[in-house]
């Protein structure tokens, strides 16, 4: 019972954490109304976040796999509320952008220790333990811009402030909970050496690469979809912005859902089996998008079947990466959260260009060329059962 309750902290943590990179995106229309800002120049705000966060957060889990630090976590989940609220603060661009970075640090501070954490509490279900890790950050990407719908219309750049309220309480709830970490570490650490008989923990960092290949793969259509969904709606189906964003709601609750059933699933078929399976669905999925764009609602449903087979398999593909560097966890997880994520995200800029010159199905036609990619390459991926040791 208190590693499932543990386990459901950290979730807690990773939604108050990414809440904050969830909502800067949405606050970025205010932001230009607020301050007068381009469209390039308040992007750059969620660039430096991004990218702060991506050059820092290898070293934090580094650091974390010398010496344990789950404090980490309590400073990280504070900062990066403490940075989003101080947007309400200033009306020029370099304290803004500083504030972002620092938004940044706080995201790269608590990932790797998180996911480690996530790996430790889970014992031999890591499936399970880090799909309950990766619903809080897809909760927390969703719930960001739906906090920032409700609060700035009202209250403009202020409403930046009620952000510093969740960042509080969690950092709060697991710095009260920091020695029962430690215990968890120093148990799974035991369970490891029995399990080896004695023998070193070997990192395998050959497969380390492949499913970080595949990440990195799925995380450029991860991104693409948060982009493009909302933009192809208006552009080939001539709905609103409304209807889009509504899309995009959907694509995002139904991915967080399917996380939390992917790792329990994983934990009995196997993670490379989940990766393969979906893998294979998900590339018929887009393909079939591509080709649907005479049908706004059976367009609809591959959209939400692009969801469910790309999260379901999100858990096996972190479990992974931190099964094959027993000994670097928390680097392997700074990775395969963090680093994965922002390399994904810099493939949008991209193929929006594609989009601008050629139109929107092409576009969707690429990331149909990117599914396959990644499905091939899962298929060699090593063959174990549920983890790699």
């Amino acid at each position: 019972m208190q590693s499932k309750t543990h386990s459901y902290l950290l979730t807690l943590g990773h939604l108050c954490t990414d809440i904050n990179q969830g909502a800067l995106s949405a606050m970025l229309p205010f932001v230009i109304t607020a301050y007068g800002f381009t469209y390039a120049k308040a992007s750059m705000l969620v660039l430096g976040c991004s990218v702060i966060s991506s050059v820092v957060q290898p070293l934090f889990g580094w650091l974390g796999d010398r010496v344990q630090r789950p404090w980490f976590m309590s400073l990280g989940i504070f900062l990066a509320g403490l940075g989003l609220s101080m947007l309400g603060l200033f009306h020029t661009f370099l304290p803004l952008f500083c504030c972002t970075m620092l938004t940044g640090i706080g995201v790269a501070l608590f990932h790797p220790e998180g996911g480690r954490l996530a790996n430790v509490v889970a014992g031999a279900n890591k499936g399970t333990g880090i799909s309950n890790f990766a619903v809080g950050g897809n909760l927390g990407f969703a719930v960001g811009p739906l906090l920032v719908a409700l609060a700035f219309p009202k209250m403009g750049m202020r409403g930046a402030f009620l952000f510093i309220v969740p960042a509080v309480v969690s950092s709060l709830l697991i710095l009260s909970q920091l020695k029962k970490f430690s215990e968890f570490t120093l148990r799974e650490e035991k369970r490891k050496q029995a399990a080896a008989h004695g023998k070193a923990l070997h990192d395998d960092w050959w497969e380390f690469w492949k499913v970080t290949s595949v990440n990195i793969l799925r995380s450029v259509i991860s991104r693409s979809y948060l982009v493009f969904i909302p933009l192809y709606w208006v552009a080939v189906f001539s709905q609103s912005d409304a209807h889009g964003s509504v899309m995009l709601t959907l694509f995002t609750f139904i991915g967080a859902f399917a996380t939390y059933i992917g790792g329990r699933v994983s934990d009995h078929i196997g993670f490379k089996n989940d990766i393969v399976i979906c893998g294979a669905l998900m590339c018929l999925s887009i393909f079939g998008f591509f080709f649907a764009q005479s049908s706004l609602w059976l367009s609809g449903v591959l959209v939400l079947a692009t969801s469910v087979f790309l999260n379901f398999a999100y858990s096996p593909v972190v479990a992974l990466s931190q099964g094959y560097l027993p000994n670097h966890i928390g680097l392997a997880s700074g990775i395969s959260l963090g680093v994965v994520v922002s390399v994904g995200a810099l493939a949008a800029p991209v193929l929006g260009s594609i989009g601008d010159a050629h139109g929107l199905p092409l576009v969707f036609l690429i990331i149909g060329i990117v599914s396959a990619l990644s499905f091939l390459l899962s298929l060699f991926l090593k063959n174990d059962k549920k983890s790699p040791h």
